[in-house]
């Protein structure tokens, strides 16, 4: 009896379909796509990815959206370094920096990224021009803390107005990255090893 009611919940949960994620560039008018990963461009020094894509699942991509429209009031546009990111991925990145707080490892819950329930974004200039932030992105110093004092007035002025808005489409933050927000859909969703 018990063989029997195993098998059947592995069946159903089998049949779970897999969520659907979204181009968030589709969804999300004016989106600046600087996806790092695609490129030889971050602390891994080479590209992980095969294509510079920000997939997400849908309600993240609203979500990101009502940002970017509450941004571009005031003169900018989100720029996207990560979005969805394949567990394998998550894999290679805690192999090349394996320090808890600073890349989630890829076991256990893994990262929100994994779900498509994350981004990694800074701000720009309408016309895409760069704007001061804190750091680069994937700095691991203190600068690089969601709340340091560090950066310039300036840096600190546009992380205040990228917080603003994240936060009041439904984003939180983390304590070491500015650039980090995750969405609530994160706690409803599996972690995902579809590729880009």
């Amino acid at each position: 009896m018990y063989l029997a009611a195993a098998l059947a919940a592995l069946s159903l949960s089998q049949a779970q379909p897999q969520p659907q994620l979204v181009d968030a560039a589709e969804v999300v008018d004016g989106l600046l796509l600087d996806i790092r990963y695609a490129t030889a461009q971050n602390f891994v020094g080479r590209p992980l990815y095969a294509k510079a894509r920000c997939l997400l699942l849908p309600g993240v991509a609203k979500r990101l959206a009502k940002a970017q429209a509450l941004l571009r009031a005031k003169g900018y546009a989100l720029k996207v370094y990560d979005c969805y990111r394949p567990r394998s991925i998550q894999r290679a990145l805690w192999e090349a920096h394996p320090v808890r707080g600073e890349v989630a490892p890829p076991g256990g819950k893994g990262s929100n990224h994994n779900r498509g329930a994350a981004v990694d974004v800074g701000l720009a200039r309408l016309d895409g021009g760069d704007v001061a932030m804190p750091t680069e992105y994937d700095d691991f110093s203190e600068a690089a803390w969601a709340a340091s004092e560090r950066p310039s007035a300036e840096a600190k002025r546009h992380r205040a107005i990228l917080q603003d808005a994240m936060r009041r489409a439904g984003f939180t933050t983390i304590k070491r990255e500015w650039w980090h927000f995750d969405a609530p859909e994160g706690r409803e969703a599996a972690p995902l090893d579809q590729p880009l």
